[in-house]
């Protein structure tokens, strides 16, 4: 519950000290059942999917099969499966933790910075 991560130990996860991490996002295995199919590329998440891992986190990373060159999943079919082998975890997928390059009109290029 929020509660309980306002109160949660955010310091001293082993996956802290890789180089780089700092430029990704763990999302939170709760903000799974909320995002839309397709999902939002990593830059256009609201920053409420999102955590640092604290020390006590169990961080899971998936990796899988991209079907189509653009999005992992853009029909939702792997995500149902993921949403129910996750439920309270910190979670990286490469889509949604690392910038991407847009797959729809209007949406923006990545910046150099990302």
């Amino acid at each position: 519950s929020e509660g309980q991560d306002r109160d949660r130990d955010r310091s001293g996860h082993p996956i802290l000290s890789i180089p780089g991490v700092e430029h990704v996002k763990f999302v939170r295995a709760s903000a799974l059942q909320k995002l839309p199919i397709p999902w939002p590329r990593c830059q256009d998440l609201d920053a409420w999917c999102c955590d640092v891992p604290g020390k006590e986190d169990f961080v899971i990373s998936v990796s899988h099969i991209w079907s189509y060159a653009a999005h992992p999943d853009p029909l939702g079919e792997k995500t149902r499966l993921i949403q129910e082998l996750v439920e309270q975890a910190l979670v990286f997928f490469d889509f949604l933790g690392v910038p991407q390059q847009p797959f729809a009109n209007g949406q923006r290029a990545r910046t150099e910075e990302e």
